[in-house]
């Protein structure tokens, strides 16, 4: 009998015991010493009887009892059984994208007896919870001095557009022109993506907020970074918008076109839009209605929402637009003050006039 040890698991330390962590199929226990180390020795189909075969009896019998543990408990897999057939499958479909992936996702994923609870026993936790812990606030505020931005008009002459119109129109751009960016187009995109919504402004007990994106709970985590070049009003650089108050916050950082190409992958056709968006989520917005892994695929979801509807308005408004997750995460965490374990880069768009 050939066996090796599963890929679809992971092993860490926790209260002095190795856990087996097998997230394909949702199961978690400890194993001993013994068994942790006899796993090194299976790291690719290995004989058992080739490899225990230079021990005595006493030894071999100890240690195939060991084995057969770790088999029935899926730890090591036999060649060419159903279980390495489904590993095989499993591992063809996620190719080069690693364990961490397949790690998230399927230890995210929901069986078939995955419990839900219904709303009302939802919100009677909820209830309890805003009794020893208050949730966290729905909009972020660096303090200091900001830009009010002009009030959204009630009609504003993009809106004209029909909704097919602009769904057919548009178009991932990778080309801008030269024209200068007014600020109240600016005040306008943000105040429409990212403001709480006219139509229900108020805030919930919970910190719910309603915005003209759909969020996973109303939680709305995602965070919007303006960095502007030659926009009329306001200086040149990273800002922080700020929703409640619709206001920009600048935070002293500007970027030249290189060094947005860099963040951006090094694709320069991001370095040259007037006008970059930056989106991040504060975790802990959904996380404090969702204590569940799984939600960190709703905050994935949130920005995708939340783009599209940058990609609309601005195709409305005339503006061409892109936008790429190709980033490195770490330079816009520093220039936008991000704590990267609980603030998260997620992606950007950028966008500006069309070439003429």
């Amino acid at each position: 009998m050939r066996v090796k040890v599963a890929e679809h698991a992971a092993l860490f330390y926790q209260d002095g015991a190795v856990v087996w962590d097998d997230y394909l199929h949702h199961r978690q226990f400890a194993i001993s010493e013994t068994a942790e180390l006899l796993c090194r020795k299976f790291t690719e189909f290995t004989d058992v009887d080739v490899l225990l075969g230079p021990l005595g009896e006493a030894d071999q019998a100890a240690l195939r009892k060991v084995l057969d543990e770790l088999v029935d408990a899926g730890v090591l897999l036999v060649e060419g059984s159903p279980q390495h057939d489904a590993e095989r499958r499993m591992l063809a479909g996620w190719g080069p994208w690693g364990a961490s992936a397949r790690h998230f996702h399927f230890a995210s994923r929901t069986l078939a007896d995955a419990p839900y609870q219904g709303s009302d026993e939802h919100d009677a936790i909820l209830d309890v919870k805003l009794t020893r812990e208050p949730p966290p606030a729905p909009f972020r505020t660096f303090g200091g001095s900001a830009v009010p931005l002009p009030p959204l008009p009630a009609d504003p002459d993009w809106a004209a557009s029909g909704l097919l119109d602009v769904l057919l129109t548009r178009r991932t751009t990778r080309e801008f022109g030269t024209a200068r960016v007014a600020l109240g187009r600016v005040g306008e995109l943000l105040g429409v993506l990212a403001a709480p919504s006219p139509a229900r402004p108020r805030i919930g007990r919970t910190g719910t907020v309603f915005k003209t994106s759909p969020s996973g709970g109303g939680r709305h985590p995602v965070e919007i970074y303006a960095h502007t070049r030659g926009v009329e009003g306001v200086v040149d650089g990273w800002h922080h918008y700020e929703g409640f108050a619709h206001a920009l916050e600048p935070l002293g950082v500007a970027w030249s076109p290189a060094e947005m190409a860099e963040a951006a992958g090094d694709q320069e056709w991001v370095g040259q839009a007037p006008l970059v968006l930056a989106y991040t989520a504060v975790l802990e917005r959904t996380r404090w209605r969702y204590d569940t892994s799984r939600a960190y695929r709703v905050v994935q979801m949130d920005v995708g929402h939340l783009s599209q509807t940058a990609y609309l308005v601005a195709t409305a408004m005339g503006f061409g637009i892109g936008f790429t997750a190709a980033l490195r995460d770490e330079l816009l965490e520093q220039a936008l003050h991000c704590d990267a374990y609980h603030e998260v880069v997620l992606g950007m768009s950028a966008l500006g006039p069309l070439p003429e």
